[in-house]
Formats: C-alpha cells, structure tokens, sequence
C-alpha cells in the first residue's frame, strides 16, 4: 500500500473549541467501542497524520485518538509551557466523555504524556513513551534554541516540499525506504513557523523530572537502535526516573519506528496494552 493510499485512510480531522483556554485543538478520532481508547501525541516533525499506521492497525479493535499539538494540524499557537498543554488535552477528553484511556506519546509528544499520566493518573490506564526524554529544563525567558533558530530560518527560505525532505533527512540520514520517507516528508511539509516556536518553547521549558514520581501506571518506554534525535545519556536519564518501567529497543530503526517499522512497534505496543 502506498504511502498517500496510507493517509488517505485517516479519520478526518475535527476541531474542539475549549472556552475555558479560548483556544481550538484539532484531533482525529476513529471510534470502536466502549472499551478504553488509545491517545497517541506526536512529535516535533509531524502531526496527527503521523498516526496512520496505527489507525489502520488498530481499526475494529480499539477505539484511536490522536491529537495536533498546538501550532500543529489546525490547532491554535500558543506560547505556553507543557503544563498548560496538558490541560487543553484534558478538556479535550472530558468534552468526549472519556475519563480513562491508555497514552502513547512519542518524542515532544512523550515529553506531554509524562505531564498528562502525573497530573491525571486516575485516567491514564498505561502509559508508553516512544524515543523520547525529559525536556531540555533551560530557565524560563531563555530564547529559541540554536537548532530551532535555524529550523524557522530553514522554514522561510525553502518551500514546502524542500522543508519536509530536509526535516527528515537529518531525523533519519540512514532511512532507505522511499514510501515511509514521503509518508513522512509530507507530514512534515505541514510544519508552520508557529509550530516550530510553540513546539520549541514547550519542550525547552520543560523538565519532567519533578512530575515522573508520580507516574505510577504500567509504562513502557521505547527506543530506536538507530536513533540520531534522542541522545543515550537522555534516554538513560528518563529510564532511571521511570524505575519500574520496562524498556525494549527496537532493531534498525531510527527515531520514527512508528512507520519505519510498523509492524515491530504495533505488535510491541498492542501486547503491552492488551496484558
């Protein structure tokens, strides 16, 4: 299957309006039954869209969400920190009626579901975090890092389909496979300058390490062999604040084994969550 035969089968995409934050959040969500329900966040290169193979895995199955970060898909901009990103996410879920689901998040999208299972632990059922860390912990006021400086300069200057082979490109320089690297530039053809500023500024806030203690649930921490994004030392310093999690790496895969290898990482995340 192609990988624009892949999107193609996505849920459309809706939109909450939360009064409380006058803010709007775009999310797809592809319903099943009653059961608890998969919450998936995405990384820094990508989107909702990000999830299609898991959409198409976990169809007549288990009921799916996935959210766009703010300044992501058609969600709003914000400058906030990963706390106040949290909330836009709870009063998300509140407004579906969901009050327990199990939580998939990758890279930035990992570093939001570690606020998420410690301020809401009476909702996250199971929690994985995929190539991901701790944040960045720069002090606040601190500007744009260096490396997401040049990604909005790299924004300006080159068109959409250069920004989305650029992107990955250095997010995956050993990634061979033509179908999984356009599903992927596509995506992140999509990324905005607000994107990069409110992504950038939440993830180099944060430091999840006063919140980790509290995360109680089942966790399963996920990692790449091949991963160039998130350091070893990082990931070490996320397993050892999370002690009772258990960590599998996946074989040849960089830092998207969601697509590069959907198989291996469906197979790993549904027999976590169904055990």
């Amino acid at each position: 299957m192609s990988y624009q035969q892949i999107l193609n089968q996505l849920p459309k995409l809706s939109i909450y309006h939360d009064k409380e934050l006058a803010l709007k959040l775009s999310y797809r969500h592809q319903e099943f039954d009653n059961k608890i329900p998969i919450l998936f966040l995405h990384g820094f290169n990508g989107n909702s869209k990000s999830w299609a193979y898991q959409f198409i895995h976990f169809k007549n199955k288990r009921s799916v969400i996935a959210i766009d970060a703010p300044g992501f898909g058609k969600s709003d901009p914000i400058d906030a920190d990963m706390s106040m990103i949290a909330t836009l996410v709870n009063n998300l879920l509140i407004n579906l009626g969901i009050n327990k689901f199990d939580l998939v998040g990758h890279s930035m999208g990992g570093m939001l579901a570690q606020i998420i299972s410690s301020r809401y632990s009476n909702s996250v059922n199971k929690l994985v975090l995929s190539c991901t860390h701790k944040g960045y912990a720069m002090p606040p006021g601190s500007p744009l890092r260096d490396p997401y400086r040049r990604r909005l300069e790299e924004r300006k200057n080159l068109s959409d389909q250069e920004f989305g082979k650029l992107r990955i490109n250095k997010m995956l320089p050993e990634l061979d496979n033509g179908e999984i690297f356009n599903f992927l530039s596509s995506i992140s053809e999509e990324i905005s300058e607000d994107s990069i500023k409110s992504g950038g500024m939440a993830m180099q806030r944060l430091d999840t390490s006063n919140y980790l203690s509290k995360v109680k649930q089942p966790c399963l921490i996920l990692k790449g062999s091949k991963d160039v994004v998130v350091s070893s030392e990082r990931s070490n310093n996320l397993e050892r604040s999370l002690p009772h999690a258990k960590v599998e790496e996946l074989s040849n895969v960089g830092h998207a084994p969601y697509c590069e290898d959907s198989k291996a990482f469906n197979k790993v995340l549904e027999t976590f969550l169904n055990t």
